[in-house]
C-alpha cells in the first residue's frame, strides 16, 4: 500500500497470479482504498463528554471530537465471500437479500441497542451463502478459471467466407 499526498491509499499491484485473483474478488467499497473524504460523509461525530455531559477539552482548549457512529463500516460485512456464492436465484437469493437488508436496516436505523439481532440476521444470510459455495464443487472448479466472451460481428463487407471448420475459403 502506498499513500499519496491527499492521504488517499492506493491499492497494491499484484506480484503473483494468486495476488491478482485475490484482488479480483476483494470488495472495494468496504476497503481502505476508498477516498476518506467520501467515506467520512457516512460518519456521525460528537464531542467527547464526561459523566455529567460536559464537553471534554484538550490541554490547548479545543474540544475532542469522536466518531459516534460509523455507518460506512457497516459495508464491511460485504466481503469477497458474498460474490463467491453459488446461490440459486429463486429461494436462496431472496432469503439472503431479506436477511442482509434486515441486518443493515437494524444497524443503521435502530442503532447499537440492536447489534445482537442484527448479527443474528447477518449470520442467517451468511450460513446460506457459505454452504452454497460447496454445491457441486463450484468454488473449487471456478477459482482458477477466467471466462472470455466474444461477440461475433455481422459486418459482411471485407470478410472472406470460411468453411465449416473456419479454415480456408468457402466453396460456392
Amino acid at each position: 500500500m502506498t499513500q499519496n499526498n491527499n492521504s488517499k491509499v492506493s491499492a497494491p499491484r499484484p506480484n503473483t497470479d494468486l495476488d491478482f485473483q485475490q484482488q479480483l474478488t476483494d470488495p472495494f467499497f468496504s476497503s481502505e482504498y476508498v477516498d476518506p473524504n467520501f467515506s467520512a460523509k457516512f460518519k456521525e461525530y460528537d464531542y467527547l463528554r464526561d459523566e455529567k455531559g460536559n464537553i471534554v477539552k484538550n490541554k490547548d482548549g479545543t474540544a475532542n471530537l469522536v466518531v459516534k457512529r460509523d455507518l460506512w463500516a457497516i459495508l464491511q460485512m460485504f466481503s469477497r465471500d458474498w460474490r463467491l456464492g453459488n446461490i440459486d436465484t429463486k429461494r436462496e437469493a431472496i432469503y439472503i437479500r431479506h436477511y442482509l437488508d434486515l441486518s443493515s436496516d437494524m444497524l443503521i436505523c435502530l442503532g447499537d441497542d440492536f447489534r445482537k439481532p442484527a448479527l443474528i440476521c447477518f449470520e442467517r444470510a451468511l450460513a446460506v451463502n457459505e454452504t452454497s459455495q460447496s454445491k457441486g464443487g463450484f468454488l473449487r472448479k471456478m477459482l482458477n478459471t477466467f471466462i472470455h466472451k466474444t461477440t461475433p460481428q455481422n459486418n459482411e463487407e471485407g470478410k472472406t467466407k470460411r468453411n465449416l471448420l473456419g479454415f480456408g475459403k468457402k466453396n460456392n
